[in-house]
């Protein structure tokens, strides 16, 4: 249903724009068959968002877009990356971009449990903050999910305790390192920071 479609997309972009203010004016769709998505980036992949000086664009695997239910989840997720795709560039992406997908993941509300989520992280072991970049890019499926948990879970306790726009003031701040953009933004010491969130992970995957 086309209707319902729009209404998804125009509801994400204006969620997402609403709290970032920074989507391009411009964003384009593309359906691919499963088999040429499958083909193109893997068989675990729904979406992905494509981004370059010229054009911004959303990748959506026909399943994907025929599946009611999660397409607005999807979509804002990817609008997400769009809208922080034009701040992270301008970053050292060894010191920020671990936190993209955690972003992303919060701001489209992907319905994880946060006990699930602490289970995996502990089975599979705590990464730092360039090991959760990393494993995000692996090919291997257990160790991207396992980067993808991990950046979700820091920056969701990042903005449960200091909130979102901390978080993007990190981003946003001239400071290079993230240590120093950490305590721009929040006044705290984000070793000691790291440490704590890797206690409560800990105990909450012991539950």
């Amino acid at each position: 249903d086309d209707g319902a479609f729009l209404a998804a997309l125009e509801g994400a972009y204006g969620h997402v724009n609403g709290s970032f203010g920074t989507c391009p004016g411009h964003v384009e769709v593309i359906i691919v068959d499963d088999k040429a998505m499958d083909e193109e980036a893997g068989k675990q992949v729904d979406s992905y968002s494509a981004w370059n000086k010229m054009m911004s664009a959303v990748v959506l695997r026909q399943a994907a877009f025929d599946n009611s239910t999660s397409l607005p989840v999807v979509l804002e997720h990817e609008m997400t990356h769009l809208a922080i795709n034009e701040i992270l560039c301008k970053k050292d992406p060894r010191e920020f971009q671990w936190m993209e997908e955690g972003i992303c993941t919060l701001a489209s509300k992907e319905p994880f449990r946060d006990a699930d989520v602490s289970k995996y992280i502990v089975g599979h072991g705590f990464l730092d903050v360039g090991g959760i970049r990393d494993a995000i890019k692996s090919p291997n499926c257990t160790v991207s999910k396992n980067g993808y948990m991990q950046s979700y879970s820091l920056v969701e306790r990042m903005v449960r305790q200091f909130g979102m726009g901390a978080v993007i003031g990190m981003l946003e701040c001239p400071e290079k390192s993230l240590e120093k953009a950490f305590r721009q933004s929040t006044g705290e010491d984000f070793p000691a920071f790291y440490r704590e969130w890797e206690k409560e992970v800990t105990a909450e995957a012991s539950k």
